[in-house]
């Protein structure tokens, strides 16, 4: 399926709703913008983000939020003090 989408004047690109419903993409959902070497532009999910920093590498999910590994381990250094 070929879909061809206008850049806004604010950098804005719209995912058309056939496509979001196609791959499930909810409202609110955030995803990550990589360039890669031959320059194509690559969308990808970020399943969540760390509720303590926000990043979203090395996460693990706690009930219904993510924590990441990097604060996972800060908590353990206070713990053990």
């Amino acid at each position: 399926m070929l879909n061809e989408k206008k850049v806004s004047r604010s950098g804005s690109i719209t995912i058309p709703s056939s496509l979001r419903r196609e791959l499930g993409i909810e409202n609110g959902e955030r995803v990550k913008i990589d360039v890669n070497n031959a320059g194509d532009i690559i969308l990808s999910r970020i399943t969540g983000s760390c509720m303590m920093c926000g990043g979203n590498d090395e996460l693990i999910k706690l009930d219904s939020k993510y924590i990441c590994k990097a604060c996972i381990s800060k908590i353990n250094d206070i713990v053990k003090d």
